[in-house]
């Protein structure tokens, strides 16, 4: 299934390799949940805040459907 995916900026950079694009479609295998999508992306889970599917926050235990939009946006520090 494909889905599409949009990353920030900072976490483009901190996968491994580094991602080239920050949206692109991405092929998944049938019933991958949100936490497969990023595993697959070798994005470091800890660097991850927030994931939306189809603007909606969603857990990383969601399992994704073709045509989903998949955004990835990072922990946010400060004070």
């Amino acid at each position: 299934m494909e889905v599409e995916v949009r990353v920030a900026t900072i976490l483009m950079r901190k996968a491994d390799p580094p991602l080239e694009r920050s949206a692109f479609p991405y092929s998944l295998p049938e019933g991958t949940d949100v936490a497969g999508l990023i595993e697959a992306l070798r994005i470091p889970p800890a660097l991850v805040g927030s994931i939306t599917v189809n603007k909606r926050r969603s857990p990383l235990d969601r399992t994704l459907s073709p045509g989903d939009d998949v955004a990835i946006v990072p922990a946010i520090s400060g004070g």
